[in-house]
Formats: C-alpha cells, sequence, structure tokens
C-alpha cells in the first residue's frame, strides 16, 4: 500500500516526477480524444446510431459514470434510469490519466433512457432517446442539460469499442473464417498496440484486501505486419490493479497500480505487452485541509477527505509489445 500523504514539497516533486515519467512512456489519451465533460447542449436528445442494440446498451451502461450517473432498478432490459451520483464529480483523475469525467454543474436529477431497434436511410441500428428530469427539490439549482453529454459518450464508446464481448471472444472480431488460410508471421517486439480499457475505475468500488484485481481492456484497431492481422480489433488485453489505497481524512488521496500485461493474437497465445505498472495517484487535497483548519480548527484539518480517482471507460493507450512471437494469422 502507498504511504499517507505527507504534505512537504519534496513528497510531492517525487510524486510528480515518479507520474510523468510512467506517462511519457506510452501514448494515452481519453476517450475520443475528449479528456473532460461537461453539462451543455439539450435535456432531451433523439439519436440514430448504425450499430446493433446489444452493443449500445453495453455502452451506455459505460458511459453512465463518465457523466456522474449509475443506473438504478434496471433489470437488464431496453430502458435504463439513472440516478446522478456526485460523488463521481468530487473524484479527481490521476495525471497518469487523461480522462477527467465529468466537470461543472451540481445538478441532481433523472435521467431516462430507452433504447429500440431502428433503420435509417435503410441502414439498420439503434434510436437512443435520452431524457433529463431535474430533481424538483433542487429547484433551479444546477444544470439540465446532461442529455447530450451521455449521447455523445455513448457515440463515442460504439465507435471506439469493439460489439465482441473480449472474455468471450479473446481473439477478437473475425472476419470470414472460412476463406482465410493459416500461415505463420514473425511479430517483432515493440509492435505498438492500441488498447481501450473497458470498463470503469473508480477506487471506493475496489475491496480492502491487498490482492490484485484484474481489469479487462481491449484492442481498438487491427495490428497487422507483411499487411496481415496479426492482432484483432476487439481482442481482449489482460491488466492488474495492484496497491490500491482509498482515500482517508487529513486530505489523503487514492492511488493505486494499473499494469497492461497481455494481448491475444489471432491464434489464441498472449503476447506480452512491454510497460512498467503505471502508478495513479488523485490530486492533492491541501487546499480542503488547510481550509478545514481555518474555519474548524485542528478537527476540520483532520476530517477533510482526500479525493478519489475515477478513469472513464475508453481511456486509450498505445502500448509495445515484449518480445518476437510466430503468429499464426489469417490471410
Amino acid at each position: 500500500m502507498f504511504s499517507a500523504l505527507s504534505f512537504s514539497c519534496t513528497r510531492r516533486m517525487l510524486i510528480a516526477t515518479t507520474l510523468l515519467t510512467g506517462a511519457c512512456l506510452l501514448a494515452q489519451t481519453a476517450p475520443c480524444g475528449k479528456s473532460v465533460i461537461r453539462p451543455g447542449g439539450e435535456s432531451t436528445v433523439d439519436r440514430f446510431l448504425p450499430v446493433p442494440l446489444e452493443h449500445v446498451k453495453v455502452c451506455t451502461l459505460l458511459a453512465l459514470p463518465a457523466v456522474d450517473a449509475l443506473p438504478y432498478q434496471y433489470s437488464g432490459g431496453n430502458h435504463i434510469d439513472a440516478k446522478l451520483f456526485p460523488a463521481f464529480r468530487e473524484a479527481s483523475s490521476s495525471p497518469t490519466f487523461g480522462s477527467k469525467g465529468f466537470k461543472g454543474g451540481a445538478g441532481m436529477g433523472t435521467i431516462h433512457i430507452d433504447l429500440t431497434p431502428a433503420t435509417q436511410d435503410g441502414v439498420a441500428g439503434t434510436r437512443l432517446q435520452v431524457q433529463f428530469v431535474k430533481n424538483k427539490i433542487v429547484g433551479v439549482a444546477g444544470s439540465g442539460k446532461y442529455a447530450t453529454p451521455l449521447a455523445d459518450e455513448v457515440a463515442c464508446l460504439v465507435t471506439l469499442l469493439s460489439p465482441v464481448d473480449p472474455l468471450k471472444n479473446p481473439r477478437g472480431e473475425e472476419q470470414n473464417p472460412s476463406q482465410s488460410t493459416q500461415r505463420k508471421i514473425t511479430l517483432m517486439a515493440g509492435t505498438p498496440v492500441k488498447v481501450a480499457l473497458r470498463g470503469t475505475i473508480y477506487t471506493p468500488m475496489f475491496s480492502k484486501n491487498p490482492e490484485a484485481r484484474d481489469v479487462t481492456f481491449q484492442v481498438v484497431e487491427d495490428v497487422q505486419t507483411e499487411g496481415i492481422v496479426v492482432i484483432r480489433k476487439g481482442a481482449l488485453a489482460k491488466g492488474k490493479i495492484t496497491d490500491v489505497s482509498k482515500s482517508g481524512y487529513l486530505g489523503k488521496a487514492a492511488s493505486f497500480r494499473l499494469s497492461v500485461e497481455s494481448v491475444t493474437a489471432t491464434d489464441g497465445q498472449e503476447i506480452p505487452l512491454e510497460v512498467p505498472p503505471l502508478e495513479a495517484q488523485a490530486s492533492s487535497a491541501d487546499v480542503d485541509v488547510a481550509i478545514g483548519f481555518v474555519v474548524w480548527g485542528p478537527l476540520g484539518a483532520f476530517l477533510a477527505r482526500g479525493h478519489e480517482i475515477f478513469v472513464r471507460a475508453g481511456t486509450t493507450w498505445e502500448i509495445p509489445t515484449a518480445k518476437e512471437a510466430t503468429i499464426g494469422a489469417e490471410k
């Protein structure tokens, strides 16, 4: 576990150096390049997405935390009700990651989502209807414009992520298997593989035990060698979170280590990836501690809690392979 937060300048400089060094070891971007989500647009959205309904449903559930929301009383159907969850808004992204989730506004209310099969201009897909209803108790406080940011995030994820479940189909999207033949291809060490986080990382969701937690990633672009695909879009990439430390009193910030360990090739073998564990620590809560001390004295400083870490589904890394491998690829 990480030690308790120290407020010394030396400690903060060491943390910053470590995080920046880790971040420079591989290319990393927020989902669809949008690091911060803010309220705006409309409170009601009706949008057609040219992808199957089940894929839109999965991506909608993955996108909700990005706008501070979680589903409630959801039984798996095509109607989803979600309530705003302000704790996500209080969380911060570590400098190690580029996705910062939702910022701005203090709205409270419910998001109603309906998914229906649809066809537009001869293309089969899904109609996504989103409506945000403000909590009347809050009155005019906060923004009512949550529908557009959510619809935008869903549209991003359905394009970025594959409809193939990587845990059920670790080799990814197979194209015309009956028409393909096999040949041996050498995948060189250092070949870049672009993977995306298929889920949300939020530190309070982890248990207190020190055991590693599996994290699922998914390849977002085919990897080719000699013009032949050796790692498919949608393939499974495995990772782990270790050394989780939740936020605590006296401004103690949450932290953890994240590793992306391997990716699955077209022949099913797991190819190791070359990246050291990324050390993630929430932004400092020194200001909150100082304010607590000024307003309430030593007790106020003690009760000031540090920030948690929130990382959005779809956050993407480009990671090199660790060693040369011979793959039975399709041509």
